[in-house]
């Protein structure tokens, strides 16, 4: 059965289902195709004819990843999905998800970001969006490349803001209220919320945010990103004093030269100890007015203090990336039997030049008081999952907290699936799919996690409701600050702990 529905863009047409409606594959940009390719989007134009939101359209070009079951991208990709109790009048909160995916993969149409449930339990309006990835999205060009080729930065940056504004102008047809805008993201989309709490061109368009497993330091100079732009041409053979092949290249040529970019590393430390980064090479820029500075600077300078945050993160993030099958690198299956300390502290001064033996012996001691029969791949999943993910995490917290009360930090324990309380394990939680496949594969099957899920949707709807993420299943959840470092710690039992990130914080003062 379809519903119909006038917007200012025009009559869309979607799916009437039992209990709310659904709206697929609706475009918000004209689409960055042939010489709009490297360029920033433009608004889209109202339709002709009735628009008929019936299928999700194609995701941004990437690796396949089996996981995430996506199976059509293409450059055509500027798409948004809404999920509505009723496209009537009443003005209800509306939540938009950016997903994750290391800037490189992933899709708003995923069905683990199915926003149904959401929608339904709380009579909010739910939307997820795709942008540009990869090179396509965060190739820096501009001083490489003469100006009279129109090309921008940070045009995937631009695609969410550009999708905000169709939100704010569309989303009242749809029961929504276009003043009461909460964003949630996971991984690159926590990272992306961060980075437009610093973008003067996206204030106003959203009032609150929910950062899972994103920090506010996952940015590029433009030195940095023109290192990595000046790679990508010479991967692809391309002299920038005459660019045109750029247009030329198809999405598998970009996608497969972009790889390269993978290998080269930069420095995301803000003090003067070193962080190198590798693997997350096609970052937002700081640069010009789209960002201006780095996102935990204007977190610090109190640029988003009007923002009320929800920040937190997973306790094993790390066991994602080393227990995955088909992991690579120093724990993977081929490996993982056969190292030695020595290799585990030559692995992390990589990431931590001249602090290699100190972060081991730290780690080593936390898991062995922690975990019975820890293993070196555990010691160094507590360790990565603290430089990329935690104490990040708690940095954006702590900026924050220094400017308002409305700050409010979460952690999920839950370690029932395959691998721990890994990276991305909260996502079934938050979007009420716990008993689909893609959500058993991530935190098991036992039966408490339908429990656990109803009492973190609540806090989510919560929170985008009235900025206060306290409900009767979890009770009063105290506001973070650096003198009450208070964190939900969600497991079996939801309950509030005391600064569940002591044992390693001070490893990192000073570094990150």
């Amino acid at each position: 059965m379809s519903v119909s529905v006038n917007t200012p863009c025009g009559e869309i047409i979607g799916l009437q289902c039992e209990g709310y409606q659904e709206f697929r594959g609706i475009p918000y940009a004209e689409q960055p195709i042939g010489v709009a390719r490297f360029k920033a989007p433009e608004p889209l134009l109202p339709f002709d004819e009735p628009f008929k939101a019936e299928r999700f359209g194609d995701s941004a070009p990437q690796d396949k990843i089996p996981l995430f079951g996506i199976n059509h991208t293409s450059e055509d990709c500027l798409y948004l999905n809404i999920w509505t109790p009723a496209s009537d009048d009443k003005k209800r909160p509306v939540m938009v998800w950016i997903h994750g995916g290391g800037y490189l993969t992933g899709s708003g149409s995923q069905l683990i970001y199915n926003g149904r449930s959401l929608a339904m339990s709380g009579d909010v309006v739910v939307i997820s969006i795709n942008y540009r990835l990869g090179a396509l999205g965060f190739l820096y060009l501009n001083d490489l490349i003469s100006a009279d080729h129109g090309i921008s930065a940070n045009n995937g940056l631009l695609d969410q803001i550009e999708a905000l504004r169709w939100v704010r102008n569309n989303i009242a047809s749809f029961g929504g209220d276009p003043g009461d805008i909460t964003l949630f993201g996971e991984s690159a989309g926590a990272m992306s919320i961060a980075t437009l709490l610093a973008c003067p061109t996206a204030q106003g368009l959203f009032q609150r945010a929910i950062l899972q497993s994103g920090g506010a330091d996952q940015v590029l100079t433009r030195d940095e990103a023109t290192q990595m732009a000046r790679k990508f041409l010479e991967v692809t053979d391309i002299d920038p004093a005459h660019p045109e092949k750029l247009w030329q290249l198809s999405p598998d040529q970009i996608v497969k030269a972009q790889r390269q970019l993978a290998k080269m590393s930069f420095d995301r430390g803000i003090y003067n100890q070193e962080v190198r980064q590798t693997g997350m090479t096609l970052l937002p820029v700081v640069e010009g007015n789209i960002l201006p500075q780095t996102p935990l600077s204007a977190i610090k300078n109190g640029d988003a203090k009007h923002i009320p945050l929800m920040v937190g993160c997973t306790r094993d993030e790390w066991n994602l990336f080393i227990k995955m099958p088909g992991a690579e690198g120093l724990f993977s299956q081929d490996n993982v039997n056969d190292i030695e300390k020595l290799d585990l502290i030559k692995q992390m001064e990589q990431s931590l030049p001249g602090m290699g033996e100190r972060a081991a012996n730290l780690y080593e001691k936390l898991v062995q008081q922690n975990k019975q029969n820890g293993t070196l791949a555990d010691v160094y999943s507590a360790f990565e999952s603290d430089r990329m993910f935690r104490i990040p995490s708690l940095r954006m917290a702590e900026a924050q907290s220094d400017h308002t009360d409305s700050v409010y930090m979460f952690q999920f324990n839950w370690d029932k699936g395959g691998f721990g309380a890994c990276h991305a394990s909260d996502i079934p939680f938050v979007f009420g799919c716990t008993e689909h496949p893609a959500g058993q594969f991530l935190c098991g099957t036992h039966e408490a996690a339908a429990k656990l899920s109803t009492h973190v949707q609540n806090c989510w709807i919560a929170f985008a409701r009235s900025s206060d993420p306290s409900t009767d299943g979890v009770g009063k959840w105290q506001a973070f600050d650096r003198e009450n470092p208070v964190v939900m710690c969600f497991d079996e039992v939801c309950e509030l702990k005391t600064d569940p990130f002591s044992d390693s914080a001070d490893l990192w003062e000073g570094v990150l």
